[in-house]
């Protein structure tokens, strides 16, 4: 049945694998008229390819777009002429040797997705520059929590990879959950959200942390109430929330993080730059590594945008009954969600209780618990290698400290 299911994952990710334009899968989810000006503004802007590019460089200097993405391709597309034409046959110099444009492992690209700038925004939380900028100082304010001490970034840190890098993350009065905490990064891709899956979307999501009695232990209430003794809060929010007359809700709080974190992106790691056609993004050992990743089956589950499929499978690991927890069927003990690969290097440790470090030990684990292949060592490193390059930069933005408004209430 395994067996069966893999084959049938890899017909399926190969049917729908049809590779999208760099416009529409990198830049068109953020060049929408609200986060930046849409391509018919650029195009009304910027007269010339070589215009838009000298601009493109100014501001990826300056940290606000990220480096490293396939600009020139995005203005070919844009400008529909192309400075320099490469023949088949012609090489590139790297180091002292030639390598050549043919890439025998091109052929398992079919199996994977390029990441878009932006997930799927829902129609009652569109995102606006005011929504985001008050989702952003939320998300850093510790005095959403009781102890005024946590906040989402003390569990979700951008400057670590989306969490904490502990096995467990510490909450109020020092008390623990018995799951690590996934990242936050790339999370508007995910179906559901939670090891879990109990909740179906990120503003769902962002009400639990801030009322759990393990972690930030507050309540609306409590939160409400601070928010509102804090002018400039109550100004952000009638800004994020025009035309209500009470926009300082809990509903609202948890809405304005969700469209932050909608943000929090990672389109330019090096995987995803090779998946858009820049051949020698990828060393030979992780190209070796994508291979056998895709011919031991990983794709069955680890697939889409996120290499995860967002569905729930067995896996037995310790006492956590997973998924029964919340649906109560026994059907569902000790499932857990299909966690997502982007940036995984960097999110150790490793499964929902945290107990593994070493991405190759975690690597073998999988292969043997899930696929029935005992790996040699060789093998979970060029794989490990592999997924060491699904890592991207978290946009600039997002991990720079706002400066949080005053008063200290309650």
């Amino acid at each position: 049945m395994r067996k069966a299911l893999i084959m049938l994952s890899a017909v399926l990710i190969s049917a729908t694998g049809a590779k999208a334009g760099v416009w529409e899968t990198n830049c068109s989810g953020c060049h929408n008229g609200v986060v930046a000006p849409t391509k018919e503004k650029l195009l009304k802007t910027f007269h010339s390819k070589g215009a838009f590019l000298s601009k493109v460089k100014e501001v990826v200097s300056k940290g606000k777009m990220p480096a490293g993405l396939p600009y020139e391709k995005a203005a070919e597309e844009l400008y529909g002429v192309s400075t320099h034409h490469v023949s088949r046959k012609s090489v590139k110099k790297s180091g002292s040797r030639a390598v050549s444009e043919a890439d025998p492992y091109a052929k398992y690209k079919r199996f994977f997705k390029p990441l878009p700038a932006l997930p799927p925004v829902p129609a009652d939380n569109p995102l606006t520059p005011e929504k985001v900028k008050l989702g952003k100082m939320l998300y850093y304010d510790p005095r959403l929590s009781r102890s005024k001490i946590i906040s989402c970034n003390t569990c979700h840190n951008l400057s670590l990879g989306g969490d904490d890098n502990v096995k467990t993350s510490l909450g109020d009065h020092w008390k623990t959950g018995g799951r690590n905490a996934p990242t936050t990064l790339n999370s508007g891709f995910l179906k559901v959200q939670f090891w879990d899956g109990r909740a179906p979307t990120l503003e769902e999501q962002a009400k639990g942390p801030i009322q759990a009695h393990v972690e930030m232990n507050a309540t609306p209430e409590l939160v409400i109430r601070r928010l509102k003794a804090i002018p400039e809060y109550v100004e952000l929010f009638k800004k994020a929330f025009p035309g209500e007359k009470d926009p300082v809700t809990f509903k609202n709080i948890v809405k304005a993080i969700a469209a932050f974190e909608r943000t929090l992106n990672t389109p330019n790691s090096p995987f995803q730059r090779y998946l858009l056609g820049e051949t020698n993004a990828l060393t030979k050992e992780q190209k070796e590594g994508m291979a056998l990743f895709v011919r031991y089956g990983c794709t069955a589950c680890h697939n889409g945008p996120v290499l995860s499929d967002g569905q729930f499978h067995k896996f037995k690991w310790n006492n956590d009954l997973g998924r029964y927890k919340v649906t109560k069927n026994p059907a569902d003990k000790y499932k857990f969600r299909t966690p997502q690969l982007l940036n995984v290097a960097v999110t150790a440790p490793y499964f929902h209780d945290g107990s593994i470090n070493s991405l190759e030990e975690a690597v073998k684990i999988m292969a043997e618990k899930e696929l029935g292949k005992r790996l040699s060592d060789a093998e979970a490193k060029k794989i490990a290698a592999f997924l060491r390059s699904l890592t991207g930069k978290v946009p600039l933005e997002a991990r720079i400290l706002p400066q949080l408004p005053g008063n200290n209430p309650e």
